[in-house]
């Protein structure tokens, strides 16, 4: 494997789990909103009622972990590249 590939796939890692955390922040805080509780086993959030709430915020949130992920990845790869002076 080429040299210069490591610090693009430490980046794609690290947009992963930017993207990953930034769901669970985003989802967690609208149930919490919504006034239910967020079932970490389930992964569901459950209204006061007994409904299971479905969030609104799929659409906008596609859009913002695309930004996110490229920016997070170009970033850090970008860093890694001049913190280790590796030429492409």
């Amino acid at each position: 494997m080429k040299r210069t590939l490591f610090p693009t796939l430490i980046g794609v890692f690290s947009s992963l789990f930017a993207i990953w955390s930034l769901h669970t922040f985003l989802i967690v805080d609208d149930c919490l909103d919504q006034g239910g509780s967020f079932d970490y086993a389930t992964a569901k959030c459950l209204l006061e009622n007994g409904q299971v709430h479905d969030s609104s915020l799929a659409s906008m949130a596609i859009v913002l972990y695309f930004v996110v992920g490229f920016g997070v990845s170009f970033t850090v790869s970008t860093i890694i590249r001049k913190l280790f002076n590796i030429k492409r």
